[in-house]
């Protein structure tokens, strides 16, 4: 657990430099690695070998810095699986299951740099301090006052705990939401509470893409913390619901 928490902490620490820095190619390079790592990882959830297809979704994420950041990213989603689809269809490939990547975590992470790029660094930490009170909220109260299990897909996980973590979540996601963005008070709550939400439901899919994987964790490159999609889950749900509300 020590090792877990100190890992997390030099995360966000990482993160928090990067982020003080705030220099876009710099962030785009960044998300790239991220997305390719991504990919890969889940690459061992859905059962496939065939890893160049991190590099086609790498491919078409260098197309997001020159279109129209938020208003276009689904343009470029669409794209991808049409692409990915009619190459599946001229190469009568059987296998159905590559087009899966470029769903998850592929679309999320797209979209989580067209909110960086239309709203600034400052909704990403919206984003992460809401996913992480959530989380956080949702272990301690789980831990000590868990009983009833939430999903078969994750027995760890308790009704209580995620209660708590919906309600701790949501308090630290509305007022990092008032302290760092400039938008109506109504839109900081539906988003902070509609983010916490889908968070929850991120880590519970990524969950059960393990379990159907028969895997612990997506990957080992952060060590006791496993891999990038273990860390992510949350944001990656959380992003589409920052996106639907602000969009």
């Amino acid at each position: 657990m020590k090792k877990r928490i100190m890992i997390g902490v030099a995360l966000f620490v990482a993160f928090l430099a990067v982020a003080l820095l705030n220099i876009f190619w710099l962030n785009f390079v960044i998300f790239g690695v991220i997305l390719a790592i991504s990919v890969l990882e889940s690459l061992n959830l859905y059962g496939l070998k065939e890893r160049f297809l991190a590099v086609i979704a790498v491919v078409f994420f260098t197309l997001l810095p020159f279109v129209g950041g938020i208003q276009d990213v689904f343009k470029i989603i669409i794209l991808n699986l049409v692409v990915v689809a009619s190459v599946l269809a001229y190469t009568k490939n059987e296998n159905l299951k590559l087009i899966l990547p470029f769903i998850y975590p592929t679309a999320p992470i797209f979209i989580l740099f067209a909110i960086y790029q239309s709203y600034g660094i400052a909704a990403l930490f919206w984003l992460i301090f809401s996913v992480i009170a959530s989380d956080s909220g949702a272990y301690f109260v789980g831990k000590f006052f868990g009983k009833r299990s939430f999903s078969l897909a994750s027995p760890n996980k308790t009704i209580e705990g995620v209660a708590g973590g919906f309600v701790i979540g949501s308090i630290f996601g509305i007022i990092s939401g008032l302290i760092l963005m400039d938008i109506a008070f109504v839109i900081v709550v539906l988003c902070s509470v509609s983010v916490v939400i889908f968070g929850i439901f991120g880590d519970l899919f990524e969950s059960y893409l393990k379990r159907l994987a028969g895997v612990k964790d997506s990957g080992v490159i952060l060590g006791e913390q496993g891999g990038l999609l273990d860390r992510m889950d949350g944001y990656l749900f959380g992003v589409l619901a920052m996106y639907m509300v602000l969009v």
